[in-house]
This record gives C-alpha cells, structure tokens and sequence, in this order.
C-alpha cells in the first residue's frame, strides 16, 4: 500500500509515497475536511453517522449520505484506493498523521528526559493544529491539548538547561542586528518555494540573513539544517565533495558523489545552505537541480551575488540595512532605531568600550551609514577602526574615497562601488607589514598562528612579528578569530579574502606563498598522519594539493603518501582515489616515490574492498621497485601484495610472497623488515588452520622485535586474525564473523608497539584453540604493553579483543563494558572507521543480550557509517550483524534481505572465505523459513566456496547443515506461510 501521510500542524497537506497531493486533486473540499476528521479521530475511524453529522448537519439522511459516498470517492482519487476504507458502516483512514507523530515523541521525551529528545520531538511541531479551521468545533479541543503539551515540553527543557537550538549550523560570533522585515517575508517564501536564492554583493549580509533565517525555522524539518560553506571550494568539480563533506556522506566505489548524496537525501526532510555559490554559478545550480529533484522533501537556501537560474527558483534581493539621510538628520532616539547605526555602534563599542552614540558623533554615524549604503560588511569594517581614528575622521575618508573610486567606474553598481571603496580604505589604512601579512593570508581558508608563522614570514616579514601584527588585524577586524576547546582559530571574511587574493596578485607573491602553504601542509603530514587535530586542515590540505598539481607533481606524490593512514582513519576513500589517481598520473617517472605512492593507492582500494584495481596498483608498485632497484622498496611491494593474498584467503599464496619479502629483508639485515615477515608468515599459517606454526611465527617475531624496541624504525602495523564463532541467535546454531579490525589500518607502528599486536593476536589464536584462560592472560600482558609506553589506542585494541574473548565464553555484559571504553576513544580521535567497527560490535552484543531497540540504533549508525564512506567490509560486517537482529526479532525475510545486500556489497572484493560465510548464513535463513530446496541449493553454494577457500571449520559446518535440512525422497518440501 501507497504511504500516506497527513499533516495537520500548521496547515492541512497530504502526501503520497513523499509526494504532495497537488491542491487541484481535492476535487471537493468536504473531501478534505473528511480526512481532517478521521485523522484527528482515534483510531482513524469514524461510523458514518458522525461523519454525516459533522459535515452535513442540515442535510436529510439520503442526501447526506450521498454527500459522503461522494466525499470518500474523492478522497480515495486524490490518496490512493486503500487509504479510505469503508466496511460494516465505518470509515477509516490508513495514514500516518504528524499530530500522532509529535504526540508520540512527546512520550518519548517526558519518559527519558534529554534535552536531544526533547528537541527532536519539538521539531515535529510545525505550527498550530489546522488553523484554517480555527473556529470549527471538531479541531478546538485538540488544538488546545497539542499546544499545552508543546508548552510543557518547551517548559521542561528549559529546565534541563537547554533550549530548542540549531544542529549543523555555524555558531554565532557576533549578534545579529535588524532584518526582521527581511526574515518575515523570507519565512513566507521558503514555506512556498524549495530553492530560495539570497541574492546580492559581496558584504550585503547574505550568509548572516540565511543562517539567521534557518535557526528561526529549521525545527519545521524533521532532519533539521545542514550548512555547506563553498567559499573556500576553488574547483567547480569539487562542489558536490563540499557537500558530502557537510553532510558526511562518501561515495561506494563507482558511485558519483551526486549519486550518493541522492541516495542520502531521498528520504530525508531537511533545510540546505549552500553558502557563497557565485564563483561555482554552474556547477552549484547543476548539483542544487539534482539533488532537488532526487530528494522531494529537501529545500534549499543557497547564497549568491547571482541567481543560479533554476526553475522554481525565488530570488530575494538582500537590501542594506536602514540607514538614515545625513541631510535631514532625525532626532538621537530615532537615529539609534535605524539598523545600520545600531550595528556600526555595537560594533566600534566592541573595539572601543566606552563608544556611544550621542550628539557629538551623531552626524559622523549618520554620514557613515550612509555612503557605506548600509552595508554590514563595510559598516563592521569601518566600526573596526573607530578606536585609532574617531568617527570625524573616518566620515571625511570615506567621501574621498568613494569619489574617487566612482569616477573610474561608473558601470559597477552602487554596492559594489562602495564596498570596493570601503576594503581598499581599509587595506591603505594599514601599516606595510600589516598589508603584507593581510595579503598573505589569503591562502589559507582558516589557520593557527602557528601555521602562519610558518607560511607568512620571510626576510621581509621576520616569524617574530608574526603575533603582533595578527592580533593587530583581528582588532581591526579583517580577520575573525574564534576560539573552540582551548585553542584559537583564524578566518578571512569571504570578501575580505577575495581582495586580500587581488592583492597578493598584484604584489606577484601569489606563486611563492602558495609553495610555502603546500609545504607547510606536507610538513604537517609527514610529521605525524595520525594527528587528530589534523581534521580541522582538510580544506587547507586540499588547497596544498591542488597547488602542488599544479606546479610540483612529485610534492603532490608525497602528500598523497603521507594522507594515506589520514584518509583511511576519516574513511575519506573517494577522495583518496581521485587524489592518487591525480598524482600518478602527473609523475609516471619510474621512482621509489611512484613505487611507494602505488603501494599506498592500494591500500585505499584494499579498504574500499576494490581489491582487483588495489592488486593492480600493488603489481606495479613492485614492477617499478624492480626497475629502480631499491631492495627496500622491492620488499614493501611484495610485502603488500602478500597482503592481498591474504584477503583473498589464498593462505599458500600469501606464504609463498611474504617468504620471498623475508628473504631481501634477511639479505640486506632489514631487521624491522624480518621481525614483520615472520608474523606476516604466522598470518599465512593461520589461514590454513595451522595454528600450531602461526602461534609458533608470532613467539619468533615478537623476539625480533624485542631486539629492535630502542629503534627509531618505523614498520607496517600487523594484519590482525579473525576467526568464526559459532553461536546461538533466536534458537538457532549460526556463524559469526569476528570481525575484529582484521583489515590493518596501514599504519606504520613502532617495534615497541609492533610487541603489544603481535600478543593480541597471540590471544586470538589461544581463543581459536579454545583456550580461554591463556588468551586472557596474553590479553593483560599486551593491555600493560601499551599501557607501559603511554599508547591509548593500542591499549583500546587490546581491549576490543577482550570484549570478543568475553564474547566468545558468553559473557554478555562484560563483553559490552569492554566495549564501551575503546567507542569513547575512537569518538574522541575522529577515527570514523573505527567508531563504526565498534557499533557493529555493540550491536550484536546488544541483540544477545536482547536489548533490541539500542541494537536498532547501534547498527544503523554503523551501516549509514559505512555506507556512506564506501567500505565495503564494514558495512558488510554491519549487515551480517543487522541480520542476526532481525533474526531474534523473528524477521526472518529481514535477516535475508540483510545477507542478501552483504552478499552484494562483497561481491566486488572476491573474498571467497567472507562470500562464503554470507552464503551458508543465507541457507540457515531458507532453512528456517522451510524453503528447503534454496537452503540445499544455498549449502551447496557455500560448501564450493569453503572448498576453494580451503577453510575445515567451514566445510564441517555445511556438511552437518546438509545432513539436517535435505528431506527425503518422499517428503515434500516445506512453503512458507
């Protein structure tokens, strides 16, 4: 059946899967005041008699009850068929209805009082019940209930210390003055059109009106507002990137970002800000008509000196705040109500305590205010200067100023003549090295001062200045700076970015600091990958690439290199391709850089689960170490490609690789490459179930190491073991991947650190063997390791093997609290990938326990996680884990439907072993359901799978399935109900 739904909070609207009944399809208006009656009854059903009375009260029986036959026709054309029933002298209608909605989540929110569920279900309320219907008895008294309600739920989360706020918007710096004229009549036009364009010049105030427009309105939006800054975007093709960034959505391998970004969106109801689009005019209004139309419930607020030109646009013209005329100068009370003197007072009060408006300075303001055309971006630039000069003298400037600049140009419009002036005023208002330093930092779309001591400074403007001279600009405010978690952080006004960038132009110095911010950023990088802070960098990074593309290809090369453990970390994967995919191809040069590079762009597609084109890039990652003859080199390819066999479960394979790399790491006394070798063989040996010589390998490396622990020497983190735990779902024996991170995090480690790994994976295999006491002990061992070298994530590894140890011996709860410390860790490192490696754990623990509601929301945010980024072995763990939910819901269609996609999504990655796996679940599933004929079938498959995937468990498992579920030859097969 078609979903329906019916909105009667702040205005009657109906909708059919997403999409709005047109008001032309209510072919009688008794229809609709019919389905307002039945949506606001209990349950949704009415006898005819009530529905007669209420719309026709005047009217004889037969004409009433020809009347309503008539209405329920037209209400059934305009919703579908199945929406209006009408049976045993009832009508009822089959919708979902938003009062019943935010009733619910009211529930919700007064029975565990937060302040996020709170806020989540004041957001369903979009207005008054059906106040077209204001003076109707039948909405009257529910009127009422629903706004005393909303009122105690305002009520109670004030007193939670919070207040209904805005979600994926920008925090205010400063307050926001005047507009509410403005901010009325754009409230009017969102509720009618889905793209709304503010359009005018650069310092008009359009990003402030659009983001104080959205905080008054983005609760009417069950998914809230989202804001996408594209000022510091430089390429059209990279529009769409800004946007899954914002919204924190990447692409599955051969997926467009628009393709995913309308995959996300589709279902959702929600407000977008694209913000300064006017230098991507093309490029945002094609991404903006795609999303639009792909996802119906989506509108967008989008920023611009032009309109983007799209059908149904509405462009609103942002006007200059109120100002007054110099010439007739009004009283001092009414001056100080004029928008422009409010905001250029509160600003210069900022900068200079004490400043005021009074007689004295009253006609300089109002001069001000008027040649700046009340423009807020000039008026705060003009009020930044208030303490150096007075306002006497910045009246007198500005009137040669602006003569002069209107006489050379007389076509630019006004605005944009005046805000021209009021930036070039401002920049010859500096001292010289406060304009060498301002230009300067328009390479950058936000900064430490750190960073720009180090891009800034020269032998014309020595690194010990540096400090002063910022704090100077912040003061007169060209730079803003805010301050998040102890640490200060820089930005350019848009604007006042564009003219800096003139100006670094025209002093030629464009090209010089452009290589000292991408060296800068390469610094960074190579230093330590691993570093959270580095999150806050991306745009400056992606800035740092493009300029070394373009001018420095084997620069572009080394950062790409050193991004590698950054991009996996941030499961930024589609980014990563391109990048490499770039720089590749700009340096074809057989180098031990390229052979390097090669390696690293198959470690992306390793975690893609693209492992066909990672093999690829592997291969000639070793083919170029060959050419180059750099031993070193020649063993981390085949190191790698050692690693690709072991993600195909090639066990003989991998032994064969990860031998021939031992053998160059052992003739040119390579110790970390020998200690690594020797574990990667015990990896080998394990895949082939030889546990024995695995554990023996791993003892033999950690002495190796031992022996290397004061060096400096970096290695390849060791690949991780997983094995099969066999276990009890909702009755039934099933399979179980422990899915422990057993794709390495391409990391380089430490032998020290190397030490604690190898005696975590030392506890897997004691696991495997069934020896509980001894894995734990290792698993302590290892916790002091890490512990003892102050290496928290090391240490949260170790504890995530705990929490499958504990799992293992079917201890529940302590396998949950054993995962609930390393979450903590990873949210706190921004180590996406890993929060949703933990997620997928939580969430079967939670489905054993049977605590199905927390599982539900753990494994969603672990699969939208992972779907999202396109890693295809984390999201197929999570769907294996959300089948297991379904199944102790007892939705087996559910379950299958889950196996089904996990089947599909590693497909791509060959992994026979994990296809396997996904099948046999898929046959216990047709087992349950009584569809023995596809459960044989699907045992079998997964039986030629274990076979060549040359895995004993897997194959006795099957066979004992095949011997439980082939029926005999005279019984018929069972059908499902």
């Amino acid at each position: 059946m078609a979903g329906v739904t019916i909105r009667l909070l702040g205005g009657f609207a109906a909708s059919v899967d997403t999409e709005p009944v047109a008001e032309s399809a209510w072919r009688l208006k008794k229809a609709r005041e019919l389905v307002k009656l039945l949506a606001l009854a209990q349950p949704h059903r009415l006898h005819r008699e009530q529905l007669m009375d209420s719309l026709w009260p005047d009217r004889e029986l037969a004409a009433a009850s020809n009347n309503l036959n008539q209405a329920v026709h037209a209400a059934r054309r305009a919703l579908g068929a199945q929406a209006i029933e009408a049976r045993d002298g009832l009508v009822e209608l089959h919708a979902a209805v938003d009062v019943e909605l935010f009733e619910a989540a009211a529930v919700s929110a007064q029975a565990a009082p937060k302040a996020a569920t709170y806020r989540a279900a004041l957001a369903l309320y979009t207005g008054e019940l059906l106040p077209e219907n204001r003076y109707d008895d039948f909405a009257a008294g529910r009127r009422d209930e629903i706004a005393t309600l909303r009122g105690e739920l305002e009520y109670e989360l004030a007193a939670l210390g919070s207040t209904p706020g805005p979600r994926g918007l920008p925090a205010n710096t400063s307050s926001f003055v005047g507009r509410g004229r403005e901010l009325d009549e754009l409230r009017a036009l969102v509720a009618r059109a889905r793209l709304l364009t503010l359009s005018g010049t650069g310092g008009a105030g359009k990003t402030r009106l659009a983001l104080e427009l959205t905080r008054g309105i983005e609760d009417a939006y069950l998914d809230g507002a989202a804001f996408v800054e594209l000022a510091a975007v430089a390429r059209h093709e990279h529009v769409e990137d800004a946007i899954a960034a914002a919204l924190d959505v990447r692409a599955l391998p051969g997926q467009s970002a628009v393709e995913a970004l309308s995959d996300f969106l589709a279902p959702r109801e929600l407000l977008l800000v694209l913000d300064n689009c006017e230098h991507l005019l093309a490029s945002s209004a094609n991404v903006a008509d795609a999303l639009l139309r792909a996802a119906p419930r989506i509108s967008i607020v989008a920023t611009s000196r032009e309109p983007l030109r799209l059908p149904g646009e509405i462009v609103f013209r942002v006007p200059s705040l109120g100002i007054p005329d110099p010439e007739q100068l009004p009283p001092l009370g009414e001056l100080a109500r004029a928008e422009a003197v409010i905001l250029f007072v509160e600003r210069a009060a900022a900068v200079a305590p004490g400043f005021a408006l009074n007689g004295d300075n009253a006609g300089d303001i109002a001069r001000i205010c008027f040649r700046l055309d009340g423009l807020p971006l000039a008026l705060e630039l003009a009020a930044g200067r208030v303490g150096a000069l007075g306002t006497a003298a910045i009246a007198s400037r500005l009137d040669d100023r602006f003569r002069l600049l209107r006489a050379g140009s007389r076509a630019a419009p006004t605005r944009q003549q005046t805000l021209a002036a009021t930036l070039r005023w401002s920049h010859d208002l500096l001292e010289p090295d406060e304009r060498v330093l301002f230009r300067r930092l328009a390479v950058f779309s936000g900064f430490a001062l750190a960073a720009v001591e180090m891009v800034c400074s020269d032998s014309s403007l020595p690194e010990h200045e540096i400090a002063d001279l910022l704090g100077r600009l912040v003061e007169k405010s060209l730079v803003s700076v805010e301050e998040r978690r102890g640490e200060r952080r820089y930005r350019l006004l848009e604007t006042v970015r564009l003219y800096a960038r003139e100006q670094l132009v025209t002093a030629e110095e464009s090209a010089a600091v452009a290589q000292r911010h991408a060296a800068w950023a390469l610094s960074l990088f190579e230093l330590d990958p691993g570093a959270v802070g580095l999150d806050r960098e991306a745009t400056n990074l992606r800035a740092a690439l493009d300029t070394l593309g373009a001018t420095d290809a084997e620069g572009a090369l080394r950062l790409c290199v050193a991004l590698m453990p950054f991009w996996l970390r941030r499961i930024d994967l589609a980014e990563a391709h391109r990048r490499f995919a770039d720089a590749l191809a700009a340096s074809p040069e057989p180098t031990t850089l390229r052979s390097e590079a090669l390696l690293a762009a198959a470690a992306v597609h390793y975690r893609a689960g693209t492992l066909d084109a990672g093999f690829e890039r592997a291969e000639e990652g070793f083919d170029v170490a060959l050419a180059t003859g750099d031993p070193r080199a020649e063993w981390h390819a085949l190191h790698r490609l050692g690693e690709f066999a072991v993600a195909w479960d090639s066990g003989a394979v991998a032994r064969e690789r990860f031998g021939r790399s031992l053998e160059i790491a052992r003739r040119e006394t390579f110790g970390a490459g020998e200690a690594i070798g020797v574990y990667s063989l015990g990896i080998a040996h394990s895949l082939q179930n030889e546990l024995e010589l695995a554990e023996a390998a791993l003892t033999e490396s950690i002495e190796l190491f031992r022996v290397l622990s004061a060096s400096d020497e970096r290695i390849p983190s060791p690949m991780n073991i997983s094995d099969v735990l066999w276990v009890e779902v909702a009755g039934a024996r099933a399979s179980r991947l422990l899915f422990e991170e057993t794709l390495q995090p391409f990391a380089e480690v430490s032998a020290d650190g190397a030490i604690g790994y190898v005696l975590g994976n030392q506890a897997t295999i004691a696991r495997m063997r069934a020896e509980f006491e001894r894995a734990r002990s290792i698993l302590e061992a290892a916790e002091t390791h890490f512990t003892d070298l102050g290496n928290e994530r090391g240490a949260s590894d170790i504890l995530l093997r705990r929490a499958y140890l504990e799992l293992a011996e079917g201890s529940l709860t302590a396998a949950r609290a054993a995962f609930e410390r390393p979450l903590e860790f990873r949210r706190a490192a921004n180590d996406r990938r890993g929060v949703g490696m933990v997620l997928a754990g939580l969430g079967f623990v939670d489905t054993m326990l049977g605590d199905l509601d927390r599982a539900t929301r753990e494994l969603a945010d672990a699969r939208e996680l992972f779907r999202r980024a396109g890693d295809r072995w984390g999201l197929a763990s999570a769907l294996w884990r959300t089948a297991d939910l379904e199944l102790a819901r007892g939705r087996l269609d559910d379950a299958d439907s889950a196996l089904g996609e996990a089947e599909s999504v590693l497909g791509e990655t060959r992994r026979v072993r994990w296809l396997a796996h996904a099948v046999f679940r898929r046959g216990e599933l047709a087992f349950e359901l009584g569809e023995l004929d596809r459960a044989v079938a699907l045992f079998d498959e997964s039986l030629e799978l274990y076979t060549a995937a040359d895995y004993p468990p897997g194959l006795a498992v099957v066979t004992d399935a095949l011997s439980r579920c082939k029926p005999a030859p005279h019984r018929t097969p069972a059908t499902k109900e």
